[in-house]
């Protein structure tokens, strides 16, 4: 073989190793960037869905405290509408305890509120009294029922209290302890 065949044979075989080997570092490449990118995309995609998820949790917070907000200004409504309910029942139930008052129904009541107390006492001493308002009263009622009745120097709405010192007793049958009863499961 002449130097040329040789030259030639050389350079062939040196562009076919040339270009194996370049084969190979193209592929080697290819996979490096390949995997470059897929790790960029994981990177990426993840932090995405962390940026959602912040941005989820802020909207989240955000509903919850409007959320909160409105069924706070409800609660203050609500309580409202039954402050003002209360209000109104009492006034209402305020005036028909003076309507009962006027009438003889009233004045049977009181009798009978101290017909009991005379007989919860029996023979041991009562004090029982009577609402400054039914002062005019007390005459006719302590002639109808016998006892000895006392104006109170404490408005309590009408109705009697009784009390008994040697019991250490108080009965209480007045409207104003009614009302603040009823009052409670209002």
């Amino acid at each position: 073989m002449q130097i040329r065949e040789k030259l030639e044979v050389f350079r062939d075989f040196t562009i076919d190793v040339a270009k194996e080997k370049s084969s190979q570092l193209i592929a080697q490449y290819e996979e490096a960037s390949q995997q470059e990118l897929e790790e960029y995309r994981k990177n990426r995609q993840a932090e995405l869905e962390h940026r959602i998820q912040l941005e989820e949790q802020k909207v989240r917070r955000q509903l919850n405290s409007k959320v909160s907000g409105e069924l706070l200004r409800q609660k203050h409504m609500l309580d409202e509408c039954k402050r003002q309910w209360k209000d109104k029942l009492q006034q209402q139930v305020k005036q028909l305890l003076k309507e009962y008052q006027s009438t003889q129904e009233y004045q049977d009541f009181l009798k009978a509120k101290i017909h009991m107390a005379l007989e919860v006492a029996g023979k041991e001493s009562v004090i029982i009294y009577i609402n400054p308002s039914d002062a005019d009263r007390k005459e006719e009622l302590e002639r109808e029922t016998g006892a000895k009745l006392t104006i109170s120097s404490i408005e309590f709405g009408g109705g009697i209290r009784a009390v008994i010192h040697s019991r250490n007793m108080l009965m209480d049958e007045s409207f104003a302890s009614r009302l603040e009863q009823e009052e409670i499961y209002l």
